[in-house]
């Protein structure tokens, strides 16, 4: 591990740290009257439970975050294992042909959360998105989709340590 020096931190060594943290799958999308735009992101977390709220980060240059913010509104669907191929195109920016439904929800997700933006903040080259959970919407029973150390992953149950079992 190379060692931060007064300048800080390299972008190339905090990537490479980074890399080490799991994270679910997620497509935040909108629809709009151009249709929908959607964007692959791992930075999504539950922020409150009173009153429901979600936060997620956004490159500036998301061309899905400026509809989001001109709508007012967006989707996070939670992917699963069967939704890989969803993940590279909406994070190559392709969601033309895929099947979302009314409120922009990916067909067949885990589970899809319609939201309200409530609060937008610039930290670097990201915006974080506060968003208030005004819909949800169960999706089919399945396993995550996760990502780590550069690539896509599946969970796996951890095995009962002996003493459990007993």
């Amino acid at each position: 591990m190379s060692q931060s020096g007064p300048e800080g931190v390299s972008a190339l060594d905090f990537r490479e740290a980074m890399s080490r943290w799991a994270s679910g799958v997620a497509v935040v999308s909108v629809r709009d009257a151009e249709g929908v735009a959607a964007t692959t992101v791992s930075s999504f977390s539950s922020l409150s439970l009173s009153p429901p709220l979600v936060v997620l980060a956004l490159q500036q240059t998301s061309r899905t975050l400026k509809r989001v913010e001109a709508a007012g509104r967006f989707s996070v669907s939670i992917l699963s294992t069967a939704q890989r191929d969803i993940s590279v195109r909406c994070a190559k920016g392709e969601a033309e042909g895929l099947v979302f439904d009314e409120r922009a929800v990916v067909q067949d997700s885990l589970a899809g959360l319609g939201c309200d933006v409530l609060d937008v903040h610039r930290y670097g080259d990201h915006l974080l998105l506060v968003g208030r959970v005004v819909g949800i919407q169960r999706g089919v029973e399945g396993e995550p989709l996760v990502y780590w150390n550069r690539g896509y992953r599946a969970v796996t149950a951890h095995p009962e340590p002996e003493l459990a079992r007993k």
